[in-house]
């Protein structure tokens, strides 16, 4: 089974690549293979590099928690539409924890055929107590934090105070409970946020390794911000003169609690909505007119006619699309699928 996962996205991604860069398609004849399912987008922290740290965050859009009923909506419209992945994407904005029906929302997706997950959370919240009301025997959770050695720079960038310890000491107890081992954390340096010096990074990565040491449900990671739907301003920014496409148009549906499909993971403010999962079918909106519009305009190389594009700089960062990165990040969704 595993393997016919892995193979039906490496033909998945090969299908995409076609329509991207040789047929350049903006109208696609495939369904997304990625599907990201917001929990609430309510979060506990205040980010530097968040939109959640802009008081004004949620007179923009208002907060909204997924409820059972909505979420058995949006399940059952993926499922009508053909879409037929087991993974479930549980991030968009929001600390997901922030949702008290989160675990019964897993519940509701394993009936689904959702039985691999993988959701951004900031470990505050993310208890031993919490995860066993998980249907962890069904499904397998994969769980993203960011995270950092320094306790001072990742409470001063992530806006909480005395969250560090608390954070580690979950993280600590997850890895020690044998009842978590269906459990898997994928744990990212945040230091890149205000370091770019190549050894002091090494450094820092190599001290949140021996924070925790090597096991078999943990796993780390590096990270490069991006000035993404224009919120932060980067004090460098790391960028060519190429412009590289970007693929989320062409692979990812994101859904938000509300049932506003946006482009990207990091329109947090919905700047670029293409619809309703409420009020539309999911096929309706993978081709409708707003989609169809990013996609040329994303071809066309003229981004910055995208609200939520303008003054994203990601396509412009050549290490992004080296092949030893797009590599990296392949083999890293393909570990998820063999979970």
């Amino acid at each position: 089974m595993q393997t016919m996962q892995i193979f039906s996205k490496l033909s998945f991604y090969g299908r995409a690549f076609m329509n991207m860069h040789v047929l350049r398609r903006s109208e696609l004849a495939y369904l997304p293979e990625y599907v990201a399912l917001e929990v609430t987008n309510v979060c506990n922290f205040k980010c530097a590099f968040c939109p959640q740290s802009d008081p004004k965050h949620h007179q923009i859009v208002p907060k909204s928690y997924l409820d059972k009923e909505s979420c058995a909506l949006f399940l059952r419209k993926i499922r009508e539409a053909g879409i037929t992945t087991n993974l479930m994407h549980w991030t968009l904005d929001g600390e997901p924890f922030m949702n008290d029906r989160f675990a019964e929302l897993v519940h509701l997706s394993a009936e689904y055929s959702f039985t691999n997950t993988h959701f951004a959370s900031n470990g505050m919240l993310c208890t031993v107590d919490r995860l066993m009301e998980f249907p962890l025997d069904k499904v397998r959770l994969n769980i993203a934090i960011d995270f950092c050695a320094d306790k001072e720079f990742f409470e001063n960038v992530r806006g909480t105070k005395r969250s560090w310890e608390r954070v580690r000491s979950n993280i600590e107890s997850i890895l020690g409970d044998p009842r978590t081992q269906n459990v898997g954390l994928e744990l990212t340096d945040i230091s890149s946020f205000s370091e770019d010096d190549p050894e002091k990074l090494s450094k820092a990565f190599e001290a949140l390794q021996l924070l925790f040491g090597q096991h078999g449900n943990i796993k780390y990671r590096t990270r490069t911000f991006h000035n993404a739907t224009g919120f932060i301003r980067l004090r460098t920014q790391k960028t060519g003169k190429k412009y590289h496409l970007c693929p989320y148009p062409w692979t990812q549906f994101r859904i938000a609690s509300n049932g506003d499909i946006v482009i990207c993971c990091r329109d947090l403010d919905h700047k670029t909505v293409l619809g309703n999962l409420k009020t539309q079918s999911a096929a309706e909106i993978w081709n409708g007119a707003p989609m169809l519009s990013v996609r040329r305009n994303l071809l066309n190389e003229t981004p910055e006619c995208v609200a939520a594009c303008k003054g994203c700089d990601l396509p412009y960062d050549d290490s992004k699309f080296t092949i030893q990165n797009v590599y990296r990040a392949a083999r890293g969704r393909m570990q998820l699928f063999s979970t």
